[in-house]
C-alpha cells in the first residue's frame, strides 16, 4: 500500500508530461493549415531574382504581409528583400489554364454526396473564376478522347463561363495530351502560368509510363505550375496526378464530394489574391549558380513558405557604364527595312539584270556584223584581182564549240576571244585547261566564268534577302571558284600522269626490246593506256605527223603535265638519239627506280592523309560558316564589317588563316 502510493505521484507526473507533449505536438499541427508556394521566378536586370508567392489554405480575408517576407539562398539571409502585393506590381501578366475532364465516366458518375461529377467540376470552375484575382487571364482546357482548347487565356470571365456551361461529357481520358497542350497554351516566361487540373481518374488514351513521363517532362521544362484535384469514387489521389502536380510544384487534392470539390477551386483563387512579387539581390558569391531559394512570410497568425531550386541570374556588371558600352557585348539589332525592302525593288533588280544581259548580247552581234563587214569589204576588193571575182562561196563552214553553233553562241565566243587576247590571257588559260584536260578554249572557259559569277552573285542576293553582303560573297565565290575548279581538276590529272608513268616506261621498253620504233612503241601505248596517258601521247604523236620532232613532242608533253621525271625520260630518249645505246634497258631501270618512288610517295600520302584532311576542314571552316551567316543572319556579319574593330578582326582573322593554311600545307607536304 505505501509502496502503491508512492508510485502514484510519479505516474501523475508521467501522464502531465505525456499531455503537455501531445498538447505542443498538436498545437503546430492545427496552426499549420496554410503553406506558402513559389508559382514563379523571374532573373531581372541588375542580378536580381523576381519571385510570385503566394499562400494556400488562408482564412477568407486573410493575405501575406508584405512587410514580413524574407528570403534566403542555401540558408544564407538575403538582405534588402522587397515584397510588393501583385495588384500595386508591374509584375508580368498571370495565366491559368483550367484543364477539365470531360470524359463518359465524368457524365455516368456521381460523387458522395449525390452529385453528377460534370455538374459538380462546372459549379467548382465558375467559383474558381469569381475567386480568382480580374488581373489573371483565364483559359480553359477539356479533355476526353482528344484534348480541345475551348477558350485561350482571357480577362473575360463570362466567355469562359460560358464555355464551362458548354461542356459535355463523353469518350475516354486524355490526361497527358491535355496536360500538353495546357503547357503550350500558357507560352512562355515571363508570365507566371498555372495550371488547374480536375480529372476523375488515369489517362485511357496514353496509359503508358512514357506518356505520363512525356507531359511530366513538358511542365517541369517549360517551369509551369500545375495543382491537380482528383474527384473520384475514393477520395484518394492517383498516382499519375501525384507525378504531375510534383513536376509542377503544386499540390494534388483527392476529394470525392461536390462542396470539397468547391472549396477546393474557391481556395485556389483566394490563394492567388494573396500572391505578393518579392524582389531578392543575389549575392555576387552565388550569382550564376544554382541554388536552393527559400521564402516565407506572415499571413495571417501563421508563417507560411516555400524551397525551389533555381538558376539563379549571373551578377550585375561593375565596370563603368561607357567602359561596358565600348568593351562588352554588342546586341545585334533588328535590322530596319531598307532600299532592298521596297516591293518595287525586286522587279526592277531584275529588268536591269535583263537590260544588262540584252545590251551584252546587242555588243556582241554589232561587234560581228561590223567584222562580217569590213572582212566582206576587203574580199570585195580582192576579188578582182583573184579567181573568186566570178564565184562566191555557197556556204560558210560554221566553227563548233561547247557553247554550241548558233550565231548568239559564234558572237559571245569572238567578243570573249578579243577581250582574252587583249589581256594576254589566252596562252597561260590555255596551258591550263588542257593540262587539266577540260575541252573548252580560252574564250568559251571565260564566258562560263562570267556567266558562274553573275548567277552566284543573283543566288546569293535573293536567298539573303538582297542583302550587300551576300551579293558580294556570292561574287567573289562566283570569281573564284572556277579557278579553285580548275586547280583541283589540274592537280589530279598530274598526279594521275605521274602514277601511270612507271608503268607507261615498262611497257615503252618492252615495245623497243620487242623491235618497234619509238614512233611505233608510243603508238602501241596510245592504244593500250587510258587518259591521260594515252591522251597526252596521242597528242605527241599528232605533232610528229605534223614535223615536230619526237623529241620535242614528248618535252612538250612534260612542260604540259609539269614532270620531272617524264623530262628525264625524254632527256635519256635525247641521248640515245646522239651518242646510242640500249634505250629499252635504260627505259626499264628508270620505270623500276620510278615505280619505288611511286610506292614510296602512295605510302606518305597514307600516312599524310589525317593532316591533309585536318588541314582542308580547317581551312574550308571559317569560309563556309562566314557563307551560312551571310544567308541566314547578315546582320551579324554586317556588324563586323561596319565597324573598325570588326574589320580589324577581319584582317587579323584572314592573315592567321592563311598562315595556318600555309604551316599545315609544310608541315603534311613530304617531297619524294
Amino acid at each position: 500500500m505505501t509502496g502503491s502510493s508512492s508510485r502514484l505521484p510519479t505516474f501523475v507526473a508521467v501522464g502531465a508530461a505525456a499531455l503537455a507533449a501531445t498538447l505542443l505536438s498538436v498545437a503546430p499541427a492545427a496552426a499549420a493549415g496554410a503553406t506558402g508556394q513559389i508559382t514563379s521566378v523571374t532573373p531581372t536586370a541588375g542580378g536580381h531574382l523576381q519571385v510570385v508567392f503566394q499562400a494556400n489554405g488562408l482564412a477568407p480575408g486573410e493575405t501575406i504581409d508584405p512587410s514580413t517576407v524574407t528570403a534566403s539562398i542555401d540558408g544564407q539571409v538575403i538582405q534588402g528583400v522587397v515584397a510588393t502585393p501583385i495588384a500595386q506590381s508591374d509584375a508580368p501578366q498571370r495565366r491559368t489554364m483550367l484543364v477539365i475532364d470531360t470524359s463518359g465516366s465524368m457524365g455516368t458518375g456521381v460523387t458522395a454526396d449525390g452529385v453528377n461529377r460534370l455538374v459538380a467540376a462546372k459549379s467548382a470552375a465558375k467559383s474558381y473564376l469569381t475567386a480568382a484575382p480580374k488581373d489573371i487571364a483565364i483559359g480553359l482546357i477539356s479533355f476526353g478522347d482528344v484534348a480541345i482548347t475551348n477558350v485561350d487565356p482571357t480577362t473575360d470571365r463570362e466567355q469562359v463561363r460560358r464555355a464551362i456551361d458548354a461542356l459535355v461529357a463523353q469518350g475516354n481520358t486524355a490526361l497527358y495530351n491535355a496536360v500538353q497542350l495546357a503547357t503550350t497554351k500558357l507560352g512562355a516566361a515571363p508570365a507566371a502560368r498555372n495550371q488547374l487540373v480536375l480529372s476523375d481518374g488515369e489517362d485511357t488514351v496514353t496509359p503508358t509510363p512514357q506518356g505520363l513521363a512525356s507531359a511530366a517532362k513538358a511542365v517541369a521544362d517549360a517551369k509551369v505550375g500545375l495543382d491537380a484535384v482528383s474527384l473520384g469514387p475514393t477520395a484518394a489521389v492517383p498516382p499519375a496526378l501525384t507525378v504531375l502536380a510534383k513536376a509542377g510544384r503544386g499540390q494534388a487534392v483527392p476529394t470525392n464530394e461536390a462542396s470539397t470539390l468547391t472549396q477546393a477551386f474557391t481556395a485556389a483563387g483566394n490563394a492567388q489574391a494573396t500572391a505578393v512579387v518579392v524582389d531578392i539581390p543575389v549575392p555576387a558569391s552565388v550569382a550564376g549558380t544554382s541554388k536552393n531559394v527559400t521564402v516565407s512570410a506572415q499571413a495571417g497568425n501563421q508563417t507560411v513558405g516555400s524551397t525551389g531550386f533555381y538558376i539563379l541570374p549571373p551578377a550585375a556588371s561593375t565596370l563603368p557604364p561607357d567602359i561596358t558600352q565600348q568593351y562588352g557585348p554588342v546586341p545585334v539589332a533588328t535590322p530596319t527595312p531598307g532600299l532592298t525592302a521596297q516591293a518595287w525593288f525586286l522587279p526592277l533588280a531584275v529588268a536591269a539584270v535583263g537590260i544588262g544581259l540584252f545590251g551584252l548580247l546587242a555588243i556582241a552581234f554589232v561587234s560581228s556584223d561590223r567584222e562580217n563587214q569590213t572582212s566582206g569589204r576587203v574580199r570585195r576588193r580582192l576579188a578582182r584581182y583573184s579567181l573568186s571575182s566570178r564565184t562566191e562561196p555557197a556556204t560558210v563552214v560554221a566553227t563548233s564549240g561547247a557553247l554550241g553553233q548558233s550565231q548568239v553562241a559564234r558572237s559571245a565566243i569572238e567578243l570573249a576571244g578579243r577581250v582574252v587576247t587583249r589581256r594576254d590571257l589566252e596562252s597561260g588559260l590555255g596551258i591550263r585547261l588542257e593540262a587539266a584536260g577540260i575541252p573548252l578554249k580560252p574564250a568559251e572557259w571565260m564566258i562560263i566564268h562570267t556567266g558562274i559569277v553573275i548567277v552566284a552573285g543573283l543566288v546569293f542576293t535573293l536567298l539573303s534577302g538582297f542583302s550587300l553582303i551576300a551579293a558580294v560573297v556570292g561574287l567573289v565565290l562566283g570569281l573564284f571558284g572556277p579557278f579553285i575548279y580548275l586547280s583541283v581538276k589540274e592537280g589530279r590529272r598530274k598526279a594521275a600522269f605521274a602514277a601511270q608513268l612507271p608503268g607507261t616506261l615498262q611497257l615503252l621498253a618492252g615495245s623497243l626490246a620487242a623491235g618497234y620504233s619509238l614512233p611505233q612503241a608510243v603508238d602501241t601505248i596510245v592504244r593500250e593506256a587510258s587518259d591521260p596517258m594515252s591522251t597526252e601521247l596521242n597528242r605527241a604523236l599528232v605533232e610528229t605527223r605534223l614535223g615536230v620532232p619526237m623529241e620535242d613532242a614528248l618535252e612538250t608533253v612534260a612542260r604540259r603535265m609539269d614532270s620531272v621525271d617524264f623530262a628525264w625520260v625524254v632527256m635519256a630518249i635525247r641521248v640515245q638519239r646522239e651518242v646510242g645505246g640500249n634505250l629499252a634497258e635504260v627505259l626499264s631501270s628508270v620505270a623500276a627506280t620510278m615505280r619505288e618512288r611511286e610506292r614510296l610517295r602512295r605510302q606518305v600520302e597514307v600516312l599524310s592523309a589525317e593532316g591533309r584532311l585536318s588541314a582542308v576542314i580547317l581551312g574550308a571552316l571559317p569560309l563556309l560558316f562566314v557563307t551560312y551567316l551571310v544567308l541566314v543572319r547578315p546582320e551579324y556579319i554586317g556588324v563586323l564589317v561596319t565597324s573598325p574593330l570588326g574589320i580589324m578582326m577581319i584582317v587579323v582573322g584572314a592573315i592567321l588563316l592563311v598562315a595556318g593554311a600555309f604551316w599545315l600545307r609544310k608541315v603534311v607536304t613530304v617531297e619524294v
